[in-house]
């Protein structure tokens, strides 16, 4: 069978060492806070191609970091274009 780039990406994700302190929750937070660093005002469906995940999933996160007020987004029409928050 031929991994793909998308199942190897949720291969490494899933299979963080235990030794490491860093939970999936961290993970994915550092990679979004990472694509939007490198692309800024990105659409969730952006963010969730970027990072290969479900637009649901990239969205949850999403709205975990606005709370933690590491991200923040404005509307544009129907369509919520996030970024990092300025410090």
């Amino acid at each position: 069978m031929i991994s793909t780039s998308a199942d190897l990406t949720r291969k490494s994700l899933l299979n963080i060492n235990d030794s490491s302190n860093a939970t999936l929750l961290e993970v994915i937070e550092e990679r979004i806070i990472s694509s939007l660093g490198d692309k800024p005002n990105s659409s969730i469906s952006e963010i969730a191609k970027d990072l290969r995940v479900n637009r649901s999933t990239a969205s949850k996160y999403l709205h975990v970091l606005r709370a933690k007020k590491k991200v923040a987004f404005r509307q544009v029409g129907p369509v919520k274009l996030w970024s990092l928050e300025e410090q």
